[in-house]
């Protein structure tokens, strides 16, 4: 049997760390995948670092199994800069429409430049 994670991209860019942004960090970090954040709040680190830590206690609390390494959390400045070498962008935003436009334009700008960059993808 394949292993499922082999599908998994390497890196993820991550726009927003909140609740939902936050789990997906979880999600991302513990099989493995490295994950890009930008989040304009100042404690994002801090937040996003409580859920993984509540993530591994619940993975630990399901399985026996062994787990993958754990992937790398990189906080990032700007959505760009989280955008950029990403093989899955994923916006987690508060639902104010003006703000995702944006974080969708700052992301889509440069992604035209290569034909084979993701697209964001509305988390």
């Amino acid at each position: 049997m394949a292993d499922p994670r082999a599908a998994l991209p390497e890196t993820v860019a991550l726009l927003g760390g909140g609740v939902i942004g936050g789990g997906w960090a979880a999600r991302f970090l513990l099989n493995g995948v490295d994950v890009r954040l930008h989040d304009p709040d100042p404690d994002a680190g801090r937040k996003v670092g409580e859920v993984v830590e509540n993530g591994r206690r619940a993975m630990r609390r399901l399985t026996h199994a062994p787990l993958p390494g754990e992937g790398r959390l990189v906080l990032c400045a700007s959505a760009e800069e989280a955008a950029a070498g990403a093989a899955l962008i994923v916006e987690s935003a508060p639902e104010r429409e003006q703000l995702k436009r944006e974080l969708f334009a700052r992301v889509e700008a440069p992604l035209r430049t290569t034909p084979s960059s993701p697209r964001p993808h509305p988390g």
